[in-house]
């Protein structure tokens, strides 16, 4: 592969193991691991890290190397905040514009969550929990919507990461929100979505402060 392409590769793979919190906070990405993991040379793993560290998804250790950050209190906020924003507004459009398919595949996802969560599979999990909410904002019909959330690289609440293998009650309030956001798109119930979309992440913020 080309150089650039390359560090793109690089760039999406680290961005995405860290938003569904394969690589957890405070952990450090090592240069020479993840460029045999991923088939790159280790010049553009330090091109990916440099721009995750533009990205703040990433910080620089005290003594060298590149660690994955972890949220303030500030930061989870905020994250709440956007998420609402973005997510309620797609809602919305949905309810008009959904397909059945789409609804289908939002289905299937919710099901795949809970199935993964059943065997343990708890990075998959994570990761059926972000193509969710990835396919809530696609189903909005706005392509520039989604394509915004898309780039925001908006995570998880992290801080739920250490916590949840401990307590799998927080995964089945996961999938019992997710479930109910998906009825009212069914039912093109807008109020009542979005309704279910602040509690869900209300929670989420509650959860990742505690």
């Amino acid at each position: 592969m080309a150089e650039r392409t390359q560090a793109d590769l690089a760039h999406n793979e680290l961005s995405h193991r860290i938003l569904i919190l394969e690589i957890p906070p405070d952990d450090r990405i090592v240069e020479e691991l993840w460029a045999e993991k991923l088939g790159v040379n280790r010049s553009a793993i330090r091109e990916a890290l440099t721009r995750l560290l533009g990205e703040g998804l990433v910080r620089r250790g005290e003594r060298g190397g590149f660690f994955v950050s972890e949220m303030s209190d500030a930061e989870i906020h905020e994250i709440r905040e956007v998420r609402e924003i973005f997510e309620t507004a797609a809602f919305t459009l949905a309810c008009d514009r959904a397909t059945a398919e789409q609804i289908q595949q939002i289905a299937e996802t919710v099901d795949d969550f809970a199935n993964f969560v059943k065997k343990g599979y708890y990075t998959a999990a994570h990761e059926a929990d972000l193509r969710f909410h990835h396919l809530l904002m696609t189903a909005s019909g706005n392509a520039r919507l989604a394509q915004l959330y898309e780039k925001s690289r908006i995570p998880l609440f992290q801080r739920k990461a250490a916590r949840v293998r401990a307590h799998p009650e927080d995964f089945e309030l996961t999938e019992k929100e997710h479930r109910a956001i998906l009825e009212a798109l069914r039912k093109r119930d807008k109020r009542r979505g979005i309704d279910q979309l602040r509690a869900h992440f209300s929670r989420g913020e509650s959860d990742a402060l505690a």
